[in-house]
């Protein structure tokens, strides 16, 4: 399993009419059953797959399902997902 697939599971798992859902870093650590990297606290690159993160672009799996990172709040530690319609 990847690191970040039971977070990918858990957006899969939710009803077809949940539009959105955001999340604690902490919720996603505790999902995840580990820390996320440094550069996930500090980048918003990080989540949205841009520049120096190839390997992270390359591998978000929540787009795999259908969800992207629609708000980001590095200060307080959330970040909200949109599924994509």
């Amino acid at each position: 399993m990847a690191k970040y697939d039971p977070l990918r599971d858990h957006l899969a798992g939710l009803p077809r009419g949940q539009n959105s859902l955001t999340l604690s870093f902490a919720r996603v650590e505790a999902l995840l059953g580990e820390p996320l990297p440094p550069s996930a606290r500090a980048y918003d690159d990080w989540w949205r797959g841009r520049a120096r993160w190839r390997k992270v672009i390359e591998s978000r799996p929540w787009e795999t399902v259908g969800w992207v990172v629609d708000d980001l709040d590095l200060r307080l530690g959330l970040v909200t997902f949109r599924r994509q319609t």
